[in-house]
């Protein structure tokens, strides 16, 4: 299992904004060996960014490969935000050890 984050520093004001370009899929949805998508948000006040933190899983790289190099991929990555965003990060883990709930 991999979880890939892309970490978004954004203008204060405008984080839950930008999100919303993450409420319909795009794609991503559709392609082999998506597990889930989800977008956390971070606003302290008096920051001089908000944070938003798009996760993705996938069951191996090579799934997430696969959307980088997609069409929906680059369809998905256009505009629409931009001149909120102060910076960004990418982040790759690998999932070592999961404990599911006790039932």
């Amino acid at each position: 299992m991999l979880v890939v984050t892309n970490s978004i520093k954004v203008k204060p004001g405008h984080g839950k904004e930008l999100s919303e370009r993450f409420a319909q899929a795009k794609g991503v949805q559709d392609m082999p060996g998506f597990v889930r998508l989800e977008v956390w948000h971070e606003a302290k006040e008096g920051a001089e960014f908000e944070e938003l933190k798009v996760c993705t899983v996938w069951e191996n790289e090579e799934a997430f490969k696969g959307w980088t190099a997609s069409e929906s991929f680059r369809q998905s990555h256009r505009g629409g935000g931009s001149e909120f965003i102060l910076g960004a990060s990418l982040n790759k883990y690998e999932l070592l050890i999961s404990h599911p709930p006790v039932k």
